[in-house]
């Protein structure tokens, strides 16, 4: 489980901006910001509003991935329908078949000793995990294609869908 901070400290590092204009367009100094961050003389971490407005800042939602993992859930971008048509459609699911062939291959080095050991699942899972979401995201995009979006968000996050009613037996979606 990733610890909350470590998760903010790595996103300011990857993100395009520096950490004093990442604390500059939170409306704090660089000072009270790294004090924030590292928790540093006696200040608290970010309260809520500073996080969601730092996601904003870095243009990454690591909130909804933090709170997604914790769960065992996925995000998803939703993909928007002016954007959409079948080349982009197509891109997409070469995506998805590539990461697919990134799962086997992953799968076919685990097992190449004999026994899958942690780090070895551990890859595994995370190529199936890229997987699941690009052939999410292909989903997410035919449908905005042939405008049924909404529909196929109610779908993936098991809301009734009046129109269809399609859910798989046993489902919690029912």
């Amino acid at each position: 489980m990733v610890d909350l901070q470590a998760l903010v400290i790595r996103t300011c590092r990857e993100s395009s901006f520096t950490n004093t204009q990442i604390a500059d367009q939170l409306g704090m100094t660089f000072s009270e910001f790294n004090n924030r961050l590292h928790m540093k003389n006696g200040t608290r971490f970010f309260d809520i509003q500073h996080m969601d407005m730092l996601q904003r800042v870095v243009g990454h939602p690591f909130l909804a991935d933090y709170f997604a993992a914790q769960f065992g859930m996925l995000v998803v971008k939703n993909p928007l329908p002016e954007e959409m048509d079948n080349v982009e459609l197509f891109s997409i699911q070469m995506h998805a078949d590539a990461a697919r062939g990134l799962v086997a291959q992953a799968k076919l080095n685990a097992e190449e000793d004999g026994v899958v050991d942690r780090a070895e699942l551990k890859h595994v899972g995370a190529q199936v995990m890229n997987y699941m979401k690009y052939t999410a995201k292909g989903f997410l995009a035919w449908a905005a294609l042939h405008g049924v979006q909404a529909d196929a968000m109610d779908l993936l996050t098991c809301r009734k869908v009046e129109s269809h009613q399609v859910a798989a037996r046993g489902s919690r979606c029912g």
